[in-house]
């Protein structure tokens, strides 16, 4: 897995969908990295999250999540996102810090192999698309 997309619906009792809500948004779009992380013997915590709001995102916007790898340290690794709504304007690109941790004592491991490799290996191209009414 190198690149996920995901596609959400957004939903507000009100007109403007709050920016708090993106977060879930892109929490949800990692899913599948978490799962990755897992599948390799770790897990990732998420330390870091900045993000940048270009665009009012309202009741009903269609948004394209993109998540990709970015880079890896030695015992963490960064995911960027972005948000797309359906007139392909960037709403809110963000950057994910993970620390990859033992899963049973809760420390800090050097990322696996497995995860540094999908930094360098540019073939892979697992997408994931999911849809959120």
């Amino acid at each position: 897995m190198a690149f996920s997309e995901v596609e959400v619906v957004a939903k507000s009792n009100r007109f403007h969908v709050s920016n708090v809500k993106l977060y879930e948004y892109l929490d949800n779009a990692r899913f599948d990295w978490y799962k990755y992380c897992i599948q390799a013997g770790v897990e990732a915590v998420l330390v870091h999250i900045n993000a940048d709001y270009k665009k009012e995102i309202f009741n009903q916007d269609r948004l394209r999540i993109r998540t990709w790898m970015e880079r890896v340290g030695n015992t963490s690794f960064t995911l960027k996102q972005t948000v797309m709504n359906q007139r392909d304007e960037l709403v809110v690109s963000a950057e994910v810090v993970f620390a990859t941790i033992d899963r049973e004592k809760r420390t800090k491991v050097t990322a696996p192999d497995v995860v540094r490799k999908l930094l360098n290996d540019q073939s892979v191209l697992d997408i994931s698309v999911y849809k959120y009414t």
